[in-house]
């Protein structure tokens, strides 16, 4: 499997929810790293960890948010991918793009980088504050 289907693949059962089939992508020490200084931001060690956060942001969104890869870069080691993302809260939405890095090792995301572009950042903090939400 190409780097590529690798991340589609990811995408793709992120979006459904098949938390079984994303824990299969992490290594069990991947380093996940999200910028910003939200709730959810920083760095995240370890798979457990990293299925809590993933999980979370889809329960604070009830279920709304989304990811679409819509190109790739490959080298060596990392995969790079042009993602599009949308999310909901109430009555607010929130869309946006980011760069996503994904190091491969031994066939498995081992870790991850994050650079966000083009969103509203009051909405994307509305959207996915774990404030207020249990």
């Amino acid at each position: 499997m190409s780097y590529s289907d690798l991340i589609r693949a990811f995408y793709a059962a992120r979006n459904s929810h098949d938390w079984d089939t994303v824990q299969g992508f992490l290594s069990d020490d991947i380093a996940w790293h999200e910028p910003g200084s939200e709730d959810y931001s920083g760095d995240h060690q370890g798979r457990g960890e990293v299925m809590r956060l993933l999980q979370r942001l889809v329960e604070v969104t009830s279920g709304t948010f989304t990811l679409r890869p819509v190109g790739f870069i490959e080298t060596a080691e990392h995969v790079a991918t042009d993602a599009r993302w949308h999310a909901s809260r109430g009555t607010v939405e929130v869309a946006g793009g980011e760069l996503a890095v994904f190091r491969i090792a031994e066939g498995k995301i081992a870790e991850a980088w994050f650079h966000p572009d083009g969103y509203d950042p009051q909405a994307l903090s509305t959207v996915f504050s774990f404030q207020g939400h249990r």
